[in-house]
């Protein structure tokens, strides 16, 4: 019973081989070039050791940083933060 129901399905497959193709090709497509938001440079100035550092997204300032959540970096200027990150730094976008 089960062998005939897997031959069944196999020979449905043949048959509509170009719709399974035509729904495939539509899977992994690219996006269009100036899809999405770009990513929002910003400068990171360590209080502690007065060094500024430029980064060219928020999540690869976090990364750096080791802030495991990049929300913390957008909520500090969602909410107009002045008082510094963690005591010791500040964010600024370029």
């Amino acid at each position: 019973m089960l062998l005939q129901v897997l031959n069944t399905l196999m020979k449905l497959k043949k048959k509509n081989n170009v719709t399974f193709l035509r729904r495939d090709a539509k899977k992994g497509k690219p996006r269009p070039e100036g899809a999405g938001k770009p990513s929002q440079q910003i400068e990171v100035t360590d209080i502690k050791n007065n060094i500024t550092t430029s980064y060219d997204s928020i999540h690869e300032a976090a990364r750096a940083l080791n802030i495991s959540n990049h929300q913390a970096i957008t909520n500090y200027f969602r909410q107009n933060q002045k008082k510094p990150y963690k005591g010791r730094y500040t964010f600024k976008k370029i």
